[in-house]
């Protein structure tokens, strides 16, 4: 499969990335859908591929891969958004288009992951495509970053164009912030000796305006991994992530890896494999980023593994990694079982925690057979911590296909308990370009199924 489909599939269906820090209150309501905005395509956007992240003002950001004008040539047939959508005290959505690339030597195409702010209130990601005609002439990708106006305007800069190579390409997950200002992200291609098998790379900003791109590490396959997602940052500074192929020589395909890099005072960073899969019932292919509770241990999902109902390698699993006397100690969670569709398949994405432990996430299959061939329109789940250890897991939402599908990006949990995310496909049944959802709690005693 070609490096670029591979990225339309991930961003189908693994891309995820780092949510918002929202949460919320411990609550044993189950939860029903109030409203969601459905994508037309361009001018509009089409297939949101990434998460959504909050401005704490009622309003959302995230972007589309698709939909917006149709100069991206041979990258793409349309160059992807922006976008920012506001909900308001009715339950309806208010979407605009507040970028629409280009793609090409102007700027980037195809933008995919999570948006970040800054404290200042801008808003940056990355591109997969565009920034220059190299990469088969479809362009590396980019780092942006967009600027609100005081006209409701918003004015993008490229931070940085990749050059593939010994440099990265094709950024498909957006960055993370330190505290110090800089910037961090993962990106599928870059080589040392063999190309394409990913990067981990770092903009530091300069005083004039300008920053500056280094490559903290360069995967190299095999044992050591490939293909990245996305990142988190611990208290100690540490990048920790995973890589969706490569680990245990004893595993039956390299079924992908969980990595810590950590910092040195002299600058350089050291790579730490914390567990690799080996697409059994330990699951396989992790499928976005960890997260990490209070205690330091950490969660994830694998795409494939556990269960060997679903048609594919396995429906997937929640996993644990917990510090255990200097090593981590792995265990499953959670594993889903697609064979009667409503239990879900394929979880991506990333999980988000609330105040009181519970865990969110989504899968882009299971749920409702409309969808895919009948292997489901997807869901969103809770995992809820038990007295004694471990969690109860329960259904919270199923999509219908008009409701959305395809939800591969996880969630994030505001302080009433509402969830909010994207599918890539379903809602407009004209063009099938995706939508914005919101998951509201409700005291009904059954789940609620499909859209108001």
């Amino acid at each position: 499969m070609k490096r670029k489909t591979l990225i339309a599939m991930i961003g189908r269906t693994l891309i995820a990335m780092a949510m918002a820090g929202m949460v919320m209150p411990a609550s044993a309501a189950v939860h029903r859908t109030v409203k969601e905005h459905k994508f037309f395509g361009a001018p509009d956007g089409a297939s949101p591929n990434g998460g959504l992240v909050s401005d704490g003002a009622g309003n959302f950001y995230g972007t589309t891969a698709g939909g917006g004008v149709s100069s991206c040539g041979f990258s793409a047939p349309f160059c992807g958004t922006v976008f920012k959508a506001t909900l308001g005290s009715d339950g309806s959505w208010k979407e605009s288009v507040i970028y629409r690339f280009k793609g090409g030597t102007e700027d980037g195409g195809s933008p995919s992951g999570t948006l970040v702010f800054d404290a200042a209130g801008n808003l940056y990601g990355t591109t997969v495509t565009g920034g220059n005609n190299l990469c088969n002439l479809a362009g590396c990708g980019t780092v942006f970053k967009l600027s609100p106006n005081a006209d409701g305007t918003w004015t993008e800069t490229i931070l940085h164009r990749f050059l593939g190579g010994t440099d990265a390409d094709e950024p498909a997950l957006g960055v993370i912030f330190d505290a110090a200002g800089n910037l961090y992200g993962a990106a599928f291609g870059g080589c040392v000796v063999e190309c394409n098998l990913g990067t981990i790379f770092k903009l530091a900003p300069n005083g004039d305006g300008t920053w500056t791109e280094s490559i903290l590490y360069t995967f190299t396959g095999g044992l050591d991994g490939s293909a990245p997602t996305a990142l988190i940052l611990d208290n100690a500074g540490n990048l920790l992530g995973t890589t969706l192929s490569g680990g245990s020589p004893n595993s039956i395909c390299q079924c992908g890896t969980v990595f810590q890099l950590s910092p040195s005072s002299s600058g350089s960073w050291t790579k730490s494999i914390l567990y690799s899969f080996n697409d059994g019932l330990d699951g396989g292919f992790p499928a976005g980023p960890v997260a990490m509770d209070n205690a330091g241990n950490l969660y994830g999902e694998t795409f494939d593994g556990g269960s060997f109902a679903c048609p594919q390698s396995g429906c997937g699993v929640i996993y644990e990694l917990s510090p255990d006397s200097g090593s981590w100690k792995f265990s499953v969670t959670h594993t889903f079982n697609g064979l009667n569709g409503s239990r879900g398949a394929q979880p991506s994405g990333g999980l988000s925690f609330d105040s009181a432990g519970n865990l969110f996430g989504t899968t882009g299959n299971g749920g409702d057979a409309a969808c895919n061939n009948g292997n489901g329109c997807g869901t969103v789940f809770e995992l809820s911590p038990k007295s004694g250890g471990g969690f109860n897991f329960s259904m919270v939402y199923i999509f219908t296909g008009t409701s959305g599908a395809g939800p591969g990006t996880g969630v994030i949990v505001d302080a009433a308990g509402k969830l909010y995310g994207t599918t890539f496909t379903g809602g407009n049944t004209t063009c099938n370009c995706g939508v914005v959802f919101t998951i509201a709690p409700s005291l009904a005693a059954s789940l609620n199924h499909g859209a108001m």
